[in-house]
């Protein structure tokens, strides 16, 4: 290894240890942010607004100041068999009203701008590994309908879905939904949420990242609802570190605009490819698939960014970053699935979906590669140009996310 590879190895330890020091120690919460938690607005049968919100059971009960592995206080209506904290559905029952008033504690309604009372109707405890599926209004209430397990839960890999009722709500008029749950949790920078509108003329989306705050104004018009569409694929791009790390890497191992373009090609025809497959069925449904994909995601970033710090060129090629597109595909297909798409799976809104993507792709591009070319005349620095420090920091950031992920799962936290 050269002089100038051994230095770079030595610079990525560095970061690294800079990055681990840099990790907040806060609250980690309980549960994985691998799968978001869902809700659907609906009027039922019986002129009431009802909410049906799949989320972790950990998420609605524990304290706010819950410290993850490291709390060694007995959760609410948690019970020890053995070395396993459980969660007994006959507990909750015989604690109804502490229950429900926890419940509505943590969600609240605006109607025009008003604060809305509700009462809790259906409740469903699962076995996040056996859960049924909830990505549409259809198949949420069908779910909370079915008969669940009665036996003792693994408190931490357990689903809860409950059913908010408003007596007097209405889908026309301008409505807000919020929570303040996991508000101080830290796996809640990561948790994502999907809160879907429903109502005869279609069906109206929101996402977020961290806690709930979702806001509709009224009937949206079908044109409207595609560029609502589009801009959801769009903030897959520009709100996630890992795809518009993998851009960068991309832009800045190019030795020219058509290599460079040839590149993005082959990793943005990846993507679609497993983004159409995942949201038509064609992809594992087990419950490890998407985590190990979020896992190798970001250890494409890492794997990118070495090759670019360790002059490796015969690394980054456009079979390879096709096939990184293809891992980078399933991802967004996870997301949409849920999001959009889940048992329903719309051509139109498919596409325009994919085409916010690539439209948010390519102004990223276009604002990328100009700053690039100018670097590129300005600064030199005994040969060892900007891009490596660039390709290190970037590799040092998902190693970084790849460690916070394997902590999350072992318990272990840094101090």
């Amino acid at each position: 290894m050269s002089s100038l590879n051994r230095s770079a190895c030595a610079l990525l330890a560095i970061v690294l240890a800079a990055c681990l020091q840099a990790i907040p120690d806060r609250a980690a919460a309980h549960f994985s942010y691998s799968d978001p938690r869902v809700v659907h607005i609906i009027e039922t049968e019986a002129g009431e607004v009802a909410i049906l919100v799949r989320m972790p059971a950990p998420l609605a009960l524990l304290p706010g100041d819950w410290q993850g592995a490291a709390d060694t206080r007995m959760p609410p209506f948690g019970a020890r068999v053995g070395d396993e904290i459980v969660l007994d559905p006959q507990t909750l029952r015989d604690e109804e009203a502490a229950f429900h008033q926890l419940l509505s504690e943590g969600l609240t309604v605006w109607s025009d701008g008003s604060p809305q009372n509700t009462t809790i109707g259906r409740t469903k405890l699962w076995h996040d590994a056996d859960r049924p599926t909830f990505g549409t209004a259809k198949s949420a209430s069908k779910t909370l309908d079915r008969e669940a397990p009665q036996t003792p839960l693994p408190y931490f890999d357990t689903t809860l879905d409950v059913e908010f009722l408003i007596a007097d709500g209405s889908l026309t008029s301008p409505l807000r939904i919020t929570s303040d749950l996991g508000q101080n949790f830290q796996a809640m920078e990561q948790f994502g949420t999907i809160v879907k509108l429903h109502w005869d003329g279609g069906t109206e989306t929101r996402a977020m990242i961290g806690v709930l705050d979702a806001e509709f104004e009224g009937v949206v018009a079908p044109l409207q609802r595609l560029v609502l569409i589009a801009w959801i694929g769009a903030e897959h791009i520009y709100l996630g570190f890992d795809h518009f790390a993998m851009i960068l890497l991309i832009a800045i191992a190019a030795i020219s605009w058509r290599q460079a373009l040839l590149w993005a090609s082959a990793f943005t025809i990846g993507h679609v490819v497993t983004l159409a497959a995942g949201l038509y069925g064609y992809a594992p449904q087990a419950s490890w698939f998407i985590p190990s994909v979020e896992l190798l995601i970001v250890l494409s970033i890492v794997a990118a960014g070495l090759a670019i710090v360790l002059k490796l060129p015969h690394v980054m090629n456009w079979p390879a970053l096709f096939v990184v597109g293809l891992i980078h595909g399933y991802g967004f297909a996870a997301a949409a699935s849920v999001a959009l798409f889940a048992g329903e799976v719309d051509a139109t809104a498919l596409v325009a979906f994919a085409l916010g993507l690539e439209l948010c792709q390519l102004a990223v591009y276009l604002a990328i590669l100009p700053i690039i070319i100018l670097l590129d005349r300005m600064v030199t620095s005994n040969g060892l140009r900007w891009r490596m420090p660039v390709a290190l920091v970037l590799a040092g950031a998902a190693s970084v996310s790849v460690l916070q992920q394997l902590m999350q799962v072992t318990g272990f936290s840094v101090a």
